[in-house]
């Protein structure tokens, strides 16, 4: 490749209105969720949507910038759930539709998932879902390849960029001729790597919407029907294994008698043939596993013949492993299987070059990874606690809380605080301390009501984002209300889910699009629902807000908080902070409240152990100046 095609690629990687191109062969430099991305807009994908969570994001921002152009109609939903709901009902119509989500999303959206796979589909529809081994983003290492053997849905799992494009232009066709929903999956590696994409044309396919009316495949109102239904997606599965069988995502490489035998998905098989072409291991036949329900079973047979011992490399839990012990009981070869169940490779944690080297090794006996012994970062960095941004409002919102309980003379351990998902449960870390729990969207509410049924009298604070609020919040809410349960619930409202990447909250829906949408109130949500006590404060104004949690918390019933300023990150992007803030040397003492209570990163002492602002950080956000004993700071200023 000439240097002046390398610039070319580069450049497209940088513009993402390329995305849009219509040049066959042309080629860009894509992460796998801009190739996902790409390969719905090749297959004339009508409708895109889904809720911000990493590693599945991307998706959407990437069609969001093109998405007008292209007759796409694109948006970010209040939650998985409906926007599965919602994308359903465009494929019932015979329209093409993509909906995006992370692995806890899909918990949100199987309720729905499993009563749409019975219903079937007219046009395709692809739901993706992207797992995260090793935690990256947070959350539990679900592995959602057990929702295709629960939903009885079809899944497809490329392991780079093209495939990924490539697949979900494939999972679309699929869909539409067994009419059903395909799963399409990928893990954080192959998201967020990035390779040379090869782009074929955007189809269009011109299809006029409709809708009949046929209650005995819509509804689930009797057991017959049920029945019927269930039996449907079995028949269409077991008719359609062939097709599965031979899609290009599954391959299967041998020369004929080897003595071994490695079965890889993912990104295991990047691992995977890369150890063998360097090691020169012609003793291996090797199957690469593409699609995870339904199991290519004539693969697997073919590969497990004549073979001494196998090797399945899998990330998260021994789904093929079992699959593939299951098949070998049956042939009674006597073919020893090694994975995760017999300590081979781990059942936690993301796989790596030296994880995949090493299982090779125990299965032939040899050592491959002396000539790999990468340190380790927990060898080489310093760790350190996740803090919030310099000038996050969050801070000044638990700094607040602090002092309310203080003045109460509670102190930390005198009330409890519940903590939610996103930004706001970076308020468990130092300085701050306060929350307690985290277990999912909108759960910090549900779980303060339990522990005051349990008969705690002590004060009970539910902390919560906006965004999360939105997501699944409000039916908690309700149930406060309903019950009359003695709970504070403190709303984080920094108008964005910031966590994920700054899409677009509910309560500031300014479309990608530049179109104006009403922002939904917090405040009158919660009074709608019948909360008596509702404060809005700015978590700038410290005196202000602890005053207003001292009234909630004193307050006989349920009570609501919101605390809203914008995210710190949103407020750089769009230029307001006019400038940051600034300390006297002469009146600063280096009593070091300022850092102890805020923690704030843009903090730091000096080398005459006086404290220093780094302007390149500050956010402006006035906490500082608020908490200094002695006035030497001058706050920085943000535009209102």
């Amino acid at each position: 490749m000439s240097e002046s095609s390398k610039s070319k690629e580069v450049i497209h990687f940088m513009n993402q209105l390329d995305l849009a191109s219509n040049i066959e062969g042309n080629r860009l430099f894509l992460m796998g969720n801009q190739a996902l991305a790409r390969g719905a807009i090749e297959a004339d994908a009508r409708f895109v949507t889904g809720y911000p969570g990493t590693p599945s994001s991307e998706v959407i921002e990437s069609i969001l910038p093109v998405a007008k152009s292209l007759g796409i109609r694109a948006e970010w939903a209040v939650n998985e759930k409906v926007a599965l709901e919602v994308a359903a009902g465009v494929a019932f119509t015979g329209l093409r539709s993509l909906v995006t989500m992370k692995s806890a999303g899909l918990n949100v959206a199987a309720d729905s998932l499993l009563s749409i796979a019975y219903s079937g589909v007219d046009g395709g529809f692809v739901v993706y879902v992207a797992d995260d081994p090793s935690c990256h983003s947070g959350m539990e290492e679900q592995d959602s390849r057990f929702y295709a053997n629960l939903s009885l849905l079809p899944m497809l799992e490329p392991s780079n960029p093209q495939e990924a494009k490539d697949a979900i232009v494939e999972a679309f066709q699929i869909s539409e001729m067994l009419k059903l929903p395909i799963i399409l999956r990928l893990t954080t590696r192959i998201a967020h790597s990035s390779a040379n994409v090869r782009l074929n044309q955007i189809r269009k396919i011109g299809r006029k919407p409709a809708f009949k009316k046929d209650v005995r495949r819509h509804t689930r109102a009797s057991p017959i029907w049920c029945m019927e239904q269930h039996q449907s997606i079995n028949n269409r599965i077991h008719e359609s294994k062939r097709v599965f069988e031979q899609l290009f995502l599954n391959r299967f490489i041998s020369k004929g008698e080897e003595e071994f035998g490695i079965v890889a998905s993912g990104v295991t098989w990047n691992y995977a043939i890369e150890a063998v072409e360097q090691f020169r291991l012609d003793n291996v036949a090797l199957l690469k596993i593409g699609v995870a329900n339904p199991l290519p079973d004539i693969l697997i047979k073919k590969l497990l013949n004549k073979r001494k011992a196998v090797l399945v490399l899998e990330e998260l839990e021994p789904y093929i492993e079992l699959n593939v012990k299951a098949i070998a009981s049956e042939q009674e070869t006597g073919v020893v299987i090694h994975g995760k169940m017999d300590g081979t490779t781990p059942r936690v944690g993301e796989f790596s070059h030296e994880t995949v080297r090493k299982a090779i090794g125990k299965l032939l006996r040899k050592d491959f990874t002396s000539e790999m012994q990468p340190r380790k970062a927990e060898d080489v960095l310093s760790v350190r606690e996740i803090q919030f941004c310099p000038g996050c409002p969050h801070a000044g919102t638990y700094l607040a809380i602090n002092q309310a309980l203080n003045r109460l003379r509670l102190r930390k351990e005198g009330a409890i605080v519940t903590g939610d998902i996103g930004c706001t449960i970076v308020g468990m870390n130092k300085p701050f301390e306060s929350c307690w729990t985290e277990i999912c969207m909108g759960a910090s509410i549900s779980v303060a009501a339990g522990l005051r049924y349990s008969g705690i009298e002590k004060p009970i604070l539910a902390t919560i984002g906006d965004s999360t609020f939105f997501h699944n919040g409000l039916q908690a809410l309700i149930n406060l209300v309903l019950n009359n349960i003695r709970v504070v619930v403190v709303v984080l409202d920094n108008q964005i889910t910031a966590m994920t990447g700054q899409q677009p909250s509910p309560s500031n829906y300014q479309k990608y699009t530049g179109d104006y949408a009403k922002p939904i109130k917090i405040e009158e949500i919660s009074g709608s629902f019948g909360v008596e006590f509702v404060r809005v404060v700015d978590p700038f104004n410290l005196k202000a807000t602890t005053e207003a949690l001292i009234e909630a918390i004193n307050f006989e019933g349920p009570s609501v908080v919101v605390s809203r300023r914008s995210c710190a990150l949103d407020a750089r992007r769009r230029k307001i902070i006019e400038r940051a803030g600034w300390i006297d040397p002469q009146k600063c003492t280096g009593c070091l409240a300022c850092i102890k209570l805020s923690g704030c990163p843009a903090l730091a002492i000096s080398s005459d152990k006086k404290v220093a602002i780094d302007e390149s950080q500050c956010g402006g956000c006035t906490i500082c100046a608020s908490i200094c004993p002695y006035h030497a700071i001058t706050p920085g200023r943000w535009k209102i």
